[in-house]
């Protein structure tokens, strides 16, 4: 029977590790910064000074900013690892263009972005209808992102208004946020999204922000919406498999 050696560990009971970018602003539950968010234990790394301005950018064509982005994500993956985590996520979807950079140095799986469940997500649906994404902004998500969720380059997309309030929460580490304003911006993004393209049939929500406001989505507009906590639940799922044993159930 094949086993996984076991290594030495500092926490344990721990599965997931979350590499959170450097901010500010408060995260309500939903969010994943939040630690109620969470049905299971989670351990949290900060890279240190990295913003998601600087995400976008390195992420956007910068050659030489991504390479440096991508050495230090794997090192503050490669502590949470030592620590004792067997899993590795992020705070920003936009990482997903440094999912196989990152997964080809981690030691654990890694799913940097809620964007990797869109092939899933698209193959739910009918031939009629295809995913639409919400991103916290239009202009950096960008083709080489949808490759590296191995999407259609072609997807519908919308993203906050530039002059939303949740927006400039994000950009300038707003210490509080109102719940009903943000998802006054989000429900507006979505309902543009959504006239613009009738033929989306599921959202997969880029920004890890967004997941407090994926159920009034969902509700509002009557399609399923994925995002970084259904993401990481399914890994979770998979890393932790639920024990099925006849005594649970009285047969034994």
């Amino acid at each position: 029977m094949h086993r996984i050696p076991a290594r030495s560990r500092t926490i344990h009971g721990v599965t997931i590790g979350i590499l959170m970018l450097d901010t500010g602003f408060q995260r309500l539950p939903g969010d994943i910064g939040h630690g109620a968010t969470w049905r299971f234990p989670v351990q949290y790394g900060l890279v240190s000074g990295v913003t998601a301005p600087d995400v976008m950018a390195a992420t956007g064509g910068d050659a030489q900013a991504a390479e440096a982005l991508i050495e230090r994500f794997a090192a503050a993956a490669a502590q949470l690892v030592a620590l004792g985590v067997e899993g590795i996520t992020t705070s920003c979807g936009f990482l997903v263009a440094f999912q196989q950079a990152l997964a080809e140095r981690c030691a654990v799986p890694v799913a940097t972005s809620a964007l990797l469940q869109i092939p899933a997500v698209s193959a739910l649906l009918p031939a009629r209808q295809r995913v639409g994404i919400l991103t916290v902004r239009k202009s950096a998500l960008t083709a080489q992102h949808l490759l590296a969720a191995h999407a259609p380059a072609d997807l519908p997309v919308a993203g906050l208004r530039e002059d939303s309030r949740f927006l400039s929460n994000s950009m300038n580490n707003a210490p509080s946020v109102d719940f009903d304003e943000q998802a006054s911006d989000v429900l507006e993004c979505a309902e543009r999204l959504l006239t613009a393209h009738p033929d989306v049939g599921a959202i997969v929500s880029e920004c890890t922000n967004f997941a407090p406001y994926s159920a009034l989505v969902s509700e509002r507009f009557g399609v399923p919406v994925f995002d970084i906590v259904t993401m990481i639940e399914w890994l979770h799922a998979g890393l932790r498999p639920r024990r099925f044993t006849p005594e649970s159930y009285g047969l034994r």
